[in-house]
């Protein structure tokens, strides 16, 4: 028989006398593990004064003129007669122009995602990053293994499958005519990357300026020494007129829209920050709180191994945890937001396809890597998944699906792009689900304009956020960590504005699910500098509970965190023991008793290990005591 163990029973009520000598040390622990950083990368859910969109749009009316009913919406434009014809569009269609600005800019391209600003903010500092810019690659990912015969060696080691070339939709059949390769599409003759007039110095992913790939034939206009005999094939398809990799055979390029932040900046002043490396908006997410989100892709485009890449970004960016996934798609731009959506610091969307879509099992290993990471809070991200079925989409896309990850969020609202199929409202629940509270906004496609698998609604858009906020960090309650209907909340603010704002008034306001209002509140008490507290009590059991957490400065201005909407967590009566609707010393006897008669019941083991002893019991106390 289990022998109750009194001494360590009362070592424990010594402990619950003099608890309080030790919760300060507990207390600087626990935030001094979650400090917002010095300086950050702001994260897309955060306050926004505007959207950037380029001109002629690519967007529909109605998204542009929801874009601009609140916040401003910069419309990028090269010229006073694209001003004018963008004036003409915006009064055709009922949109105001009080909330709209025009910057001037060379632009190639409408995906304002990619070459438009990000934003580092600091204590003392507020950067526009200006990355570099230079197009897209088109790579191989998932399901694409390789022939022992076919796997080669660029002139910078980097390992490719030469009967995988990219760009294959333009007519390519290997990266590099050698004996294992043929005429793979069909098409009468052999086309491969060597001497094709594209120079591969790194720029397209690979670099065959070496003699061992006779120096690319000459595209990068070196010397030529062929002694492999890869130039003899040239004159078959030199002058193809449908090779396209990319853009550069054209007069204009991708160079103008490098040069849109600092347009940009300076229209605004603000301060600029290089860095130098491509960091395509589509390929990035962040938590803004040192996390980083990519596809490997994004390695390939700046020509890095993983360490290299993430000494710079952690040195210009200060993202010190940077997480890349294998490339998701069979052949695509591999953007991430194609994939998932981070939508807050600890929940994200990650997009789910039938189990018949050859990208399948891809995506379903991208779901186990990020159920494997830890948020900033250090706990597990919450996952939600949005089906996205197969759609009618351009002859570019490989196993086109519909993009539903691909939303804008903009302060109180998310835009999600509709295809007009019956799963479109599905995607709207998904959302509504994974952010309570939000103003979810479906989008219809403009037929001039459609939504792609690969190109749709946040692929056209960038959020501009403000300088002067107050930022609020907080780790949401969540059902499976409740031990009790006591439970406390803990902040941390960070004060951007160039003077203080305070004092600041912060509450805690709350609702039971089932009630309309959010009539409760309790206010948090300051800590400290920048940490505040507070605490729920006496919550009623088997509930669900939704708050939010309000603060308002001195020069009344009010935040929220969430940004809008509430967490939401449930808690349950799991210490009423002896089940006569009260948690009391009856509760404790009650357990006593069965650790004394060396009884097992699953409701009294309040840890969850299988044994009744010391531990649940002091667990009970503490219920009480509480």
């Amino acid at each position: 028989m289990t022998k109750f163990n009194y001494l360590l029973f009362a070592n424990y009520l010594f402990y619950r006398k003099n608890k309080i000598k030790y919760s300060f040390l507990i207390f600087m622990i626990s935030f001094t593990l979650t400090n917002i950083p010095h300086s950050r990368i702001i994260a897309e859910w955060e306050p926004v004064i505007g959207t950037m969109v380029r001109w002629p749009l690519a967007i529909p009316a109605r998204l542009a003129f929801e874009l601009s009913e609140e916040e401003i919406l910069y419309v990028l434009v090269e010229n006073f007669e694209q001003q004018n014809q963008a004036i003409d569009y915006f009064n055709n269609n009922n949109i105001s122009l009080e909330n709209i600005q025009f910057i001037f800019t060379q632009t190639y391209s409408h995906w304002t995602r990619d070459y438009g600003p990000q934003f580092l903010i600091s204590d003392t500092s507020w950067h526009i990053i200006n990355q570099e810019f230079n197009g897209y690659l088109e790579l191989n990912g998932c399901g694409n293994e390789c022939n022992e015969n076919m796997l080669l060696y660029d002139c910078n080691n980097n390992s490719f499958c030469n009967d995988q070339p990219n760009y294959q939709t333009e007519g390519y059949d290997c990266y590099v005519n050698n004996e294992f390769c043929q005429d793979f599409n069909g098409d009468g003759q052999i086309l491969d990357w060597i001497g094709d007039s594209y120079c591969d110095d790194g720029t397209w992913g690979l670099n065959f300026q070496c003699d061992e790939y006779s120096y690319d034939c000459g595209d990068c206009e070196t010397f030529i020494e062929d002694s492999n005999g890869y130039c003899d094939d040239n004159i078959q398809y030199m002058d193809a007129n449908y090779l396209t990799r990319g853009a550069k055979s054209q007069i204009r390029g991708w160079d103008e829209d490098d040069n849109t932040n600092i347009d940009f900046a300076i229209n605004m002043n603000m301060d600029i920050l290089n860095i130098p490396i491509f960091l395509a908006g589509g390929n990035f997410m962040t938590d803004g709180y040192g996390t980083g989100f990519s596809t490997e892709i994004i390695l390939n485009e700046n020509n890095l191994e993983e360490d290299s890449f993430k000494n710079i970004i952690q040195e210009y960016l200060n993202i010190s945890d940077y997480h890349i996934f294998d490339n998701p798609n069979i052949s695509s731009i591999q953007h991430i937001d194609c994939i998932a959506k981070l939508v807050n610091e600890e929940t994200m969307i990650i997009k789910k396809v039938h189990n018949s879509n050859p990208e399948y099992q891809c995506i379903e290993n991208f779901v186990e890597s990020v159920s494997q990471l830890n948020t900033f809070y250090n706990r597990p991200y919450k996952i939600f998944r949005i089906f996205c079925p197969e759609i009618l989409s351009a002859s570019w896309e490989i196993n086109p699906v519909a993009a539903y990850t691909n939303s804008l969020i903009l302060n109180d609202k998310v835009f999600i792009p509709q295809y007009g199929i019956l799963e479109d409202q599905s995607a709207i629940n998904t959302y509504e689900n994974a952010m309570p509270g939000y103003e979810i906004i479906g989008i219809e496609e403009d037929i001039n304009f459609p939504w792609y698998s690969e190109d749709a609604l946040h692929c056209r858009t960038i959020g501009i956020h403000d300088r002067n906020i107050i930022h609020i960090s907080h780790k949401a309650v969540r059902t499976e960590e409740v031990i009790n209907n006591n439970i406390e909340i803990e902040i941390e603010i960070k004060d951007y504005h160039s003077i203080s704002t305070s004092p600041y008034v912060i509450s805690v306001n709350w609702k039971y699910a089932n009630e309309t209002e959010f009539n409760n509140s309790f206010e948090l008490d300051q800590v400290n500098n920048n940490i505040f507290i507070g605490r729920f009590q006496n919550l009623n059991f088997n509930n669900e509970i939704n708050y939010f957490i309000s603060l308002e400065n001195n020069i009344n201005e009010i935040y929220n965190h969430p940004i809008t909407g509430w967490h939401t967590f449930q808690i349950n009566n799991n210490y009423d023991l002896n089940n006569d609707d009260y948690i009391n010393v009856q509760d404790i006897l009650y357990l006593v008793n069965l650790i004394l008669s060396n009884e097992f019941t699953l409701i009294a083991d309040l840890n969850n290990d299988n044994q009744l002893n010391i531990i649940d019991i002091m667990l009970l106390i503490d219920e009480i005591l509480n």
